[in-house]
């Protein structure tokens, strides 16, 4: 069985959350910057205006409105009048001296300071700041803040920059990291993936860098290694004890034979012959065991080749044929992979999948009712090709469908039949290392589903 990858790594997943963090803070940090900035830029421009002011009020102090208005007109011709703004006024707001014509109507006619843009094709803002002279005139003086406006765009694009150029190293990091990230999880799942099919020997690539993923993948090779010996403990014990009493059962399975043709009175031989069949179940039941142990450790060799599931299918229906009639019960076969020839081809143990087949057809005969139909259809599937085996049976209750792949394990009402409870255990473990699926299912009776990749 294939694990199946989720559809965010947890690579990207702590790339984009802390892409998104980096995101957010360099945001905030650049409005953080930019609010520092233009509160120094402002208070540059009223540190300025407010000197000028100070000027311009200590000249009227000393020489009255004739000398600050010859200083207002000096300072009008040398400086930039796009820059800066001069106006005084009389008591009623008429113009002795400046730049500009009139109050600006945004700017209270009160001491106080005011920002307001200038209504020219290319808007400039100003910062004004207004003193009254006295009780008879008053003074306005203002600042354009287009060095301010000019460093906050500046900084801005700088900001910008920062973070296009941030986030194409962050994405490329991200990718670096994701991919080599997800090639070392991929290791671990296909180790793992591997050793779910009983391939114990199988362990976890270690790198050289000795991180975090390397001790888990020493901690879990060397919790590998613990289960392979446990493993080969229950194997060898299984295998001692099946040897053991495999040998005193054929010896005894064939003293009873030279005894049948010995033994004259028949309930005497009845009994022998029924004590053979109980000896020939014993051994069929232990080598099914020893075959479900060897395929779930991977001690099982096994032989890989193309095979045809049509002709295996035919080839165990004429075997089962003759069980089946005389029992009045008749097997029809539906093949649609025969139509799509290219699809009926599967990569697997041709003794395996028989003996899988053989399972599930012999259960079906066994378990349903005489004189019925036992259907087997054959079909392709998104997932491979489809094998589906139904009887007219009682079926199995839907909460021990599980239970009857477990070894042992069988349905009360089947317990007066003859049979050991491994048939459906050996089927499952077959199909499992073929990396199929096997599905049962109560339709109308009772059906198996296998499902196995085609080539």
């Amino acid at each position: 069985m294939k694990i199946k990858s989720p559809r965010l790594s947890l690579a990207l997943k702590f790339a984009l959350s802390f892409g998104s963090i980096f995101i957010i803070t360099t945001f905030a940090f650049e409005g953080f910057v930019s609010e520092t900035s233009e509160h120094f830029m402002e208070r540059e421009i009223d540190n300025r205006l407010q000197t000028k002011v100070r000027d311009l009020s200590d000249a009227y102090e000393l020489g009255g409105i004739t000398l600050i208005q010859d200083l207002i007109e000096r300072r009008i011709h040398q400086e930039n009048p796009e820059t800066e703004i001069y106006l005084l006024t009389d008591a009623s707001y008429n113009k002795l001296s400046g730049n500009i014509l009139t109050w600006p109507e945004d700017v209270p006619k009160i001491p106080s300071w005011a920002e307001v843009e200038d209504e020219h094709d290319n808007p400039v803002e100003y910062r004004f700041l207004s003193v009254g002279l006295g009780d008879q005139y008053h003074l306005l003086l203002g600042l354009d803040t287009f060095k301010e406006e000019e460093l906050e765009d500046q900084l801005f694009l700088i900001f910008l920059a920062a973070l296009l150029v941030s986030l194409t190293g962050g994405a490329i990091v991200g990718f670096i990291l994701h991919k080599s990230l997800k090639e070392r999880l991929e290791l671990i799942n296909d180790t793992c993936s591997e050793i779910m099919l009983g391939r114990f020997s199988k362990r976890i690539p270690v790198s050289k860098t000795s991180d975090e993923i390397d001790t888990l993948a020493h901690t879990l090779n060397g919790m590998l290694d613990r289960i392979e010996t446990l493993m080969d403990g229950i194997r060898h014990v299984t295998d001692n004890i099946a040897h053991d009493l495999r040998t005193p059962l054929t010896r005894l399975h064939g003293r009873l034979e030279r005894l049948v043709p010995l033994t004259e009175n028949e309930d005497n031989r009845k009994l022998v012959e029924s004590a053979i069949t109980e000896v020939d179940q014993l051994l069929v039941t232990f080598a099914a065991l020893l075959s479900i142990t060897r395929l779930e450790t991977g001690e099982l060799e096994t032989n890989f080749n193309p095979i045809s599931l049509s002709t295996l299918i035919e080839d165990a229906i004429d075997i089962y044929e003759p069980i089946a009639e005389d029992k009045g019960q008749k097997i029809v076969l539906e093949d649609n992979l025969k139509v799509h020839s290219s699809l009926g081809t599967i990569l697997g143990d041709r003794d395996l999948i028989t003996q899988c087949f053989s399972n599930v057809i012999d259960n079906a005969l066994k378990y349903g009712p005489a004189d019925s139909t036992i259907t087997i259809r054959l079909f392709p599937s998104d997932k491979g090709a489809k094998v589906v085996i139904h009887d007219q049976g009682s079926g199995i209750p839907k909460d021990e469908q599980s239970k009857v792949l477990e070894r042992f394990y069988r349905v009360e009402s089947s317990r007066n039949l003859p049979g050991n409870g491994l048939g459906l255990s050996l089927a499952a473990a077959v199909i499992r290392i073929h990396n199929g699926q096997l599905k049962l299912e109560n339709h109308n009776g009772f059906q198996v589903e296998l499902t196995l990749a085609m080539q």
